[in-house]
């Protein structure tokens, strides 16, 4: 027992070490790949003027948690100018056995759906896909800090299907397939803040925000990303923070109006490379 606690010892004094390699210094590209186990809590809507019903995933009995990966980039292509990037998705999908009044685009279960016997069997799918691009512009920078202030845009990709069958009397009736997508540009206002701790402990966050009305949409962003990045060597090191994110986006189209409300959060790990 003594020689393993000695062990582990000598193993935390070699890598927390004041002679272990910092970070590349001013480095022109930054990679990381992540995994975000993220809690999620979508709230889908499609339907004439009144929008339709609002579906929760948990009512169509999605899984609130899920771990997904991402990938993010950034180039600091001149001094005070940087262009930063990051791709994430998550997919989900749900199966419920219960009765329940419901309008969905064009399916319409019965409002007397609950005196009739049997189960309405309902499976559906729920796809989020994020693409994001943000330009950063330096505002101040000093040995341990450094604030940047820019504009993104958020690309999203929300889409909701559904099968419904009625099940009674060991029979199986369909009642109908219906889905709905919108993609849409959020653009937004970021600010983001890197506070060298140590050489090689690095702490930075994000915010993101936006509310706008344009063309057929409305949309809404609110962003806040936490991290902290630890340096193994001089190029690579490993990293763990947290994320909050939660959009708003109508469509109005000429015959259905889409809406999708959805919140993302939770920790996240990564690995990141700098050169």
């Amino acid at each position: 027992m003594k020689c393993t606690l000695s062990y582990l010892a000598g193993l935390m004094t070699l890598v927390l070490g004041t002679s272990a390699p910092a970070w590349a210094q001013d480095p022109t590209v930054q990679l990381k790949l992540g995994a975000f186990a993220q809690t999620t809590d979508a709230t889908v809507s499609s339907g004439n003027d009144t929008g339709g019903t609002d579906l929760s995933l948990q009512t169509l009995g999605h899984d609130d948690s899920q771990t997904n990966f991402w990938v993010s980039g950034k180039w600091q292509f001149a001094e005070r100018w940087q262009l930063w990037g990051n791709i994430s998705q998550f997919d989900s999908e749900g199966s419920v056995d219960e009765n329940f009044y419901f309008e969905f685009g064009d399916l319409d279960i019965p409002a007397d759906i609950d005196s009739v016997e049997g189960e309405l069997n309902i499976d559906s799918t729920f796809n989020a896909d994020l693409y994001i691009v943000n330009l950063g512009y330096e505002l101040y920078q000093s040995p341990a800090l450094k604030i940047d202030a820019g504009l993104g845009i958020h690309v999203v990709e929300f889409g909701l299907s559904m099968d419904v069958e009625l099940q009674a009397n060991d029979r199986t009736e369909s009642l109908g397939s219906e889905s709905s997508e919108v993609t849409a540009p959020l653009p937004n206002i970021v600010l983001f803040g890197q506070w060298n701790i140590t050489e090689r402990i690095e702490a930075s966050t994000t915010l993101g925000w936006l509310s706008l009305n344009y063309d057929d949409y409305d949309g809404e962003l609110t962003a806040l990303e936490l991290e902290i990045d630890y340096a193994l060597t001089d190029h690579f090191g490993i990293g763990a923070g947290y994320r909050y994110i939660d959009y708003g986006v109508t469509k109005h189209g000429e015959r259905l109006t889409s809406s999708f409300d959805s919140l993302f959060e939770g920790p996240t790990v990564y690995a990141v490379m700098r050169f």
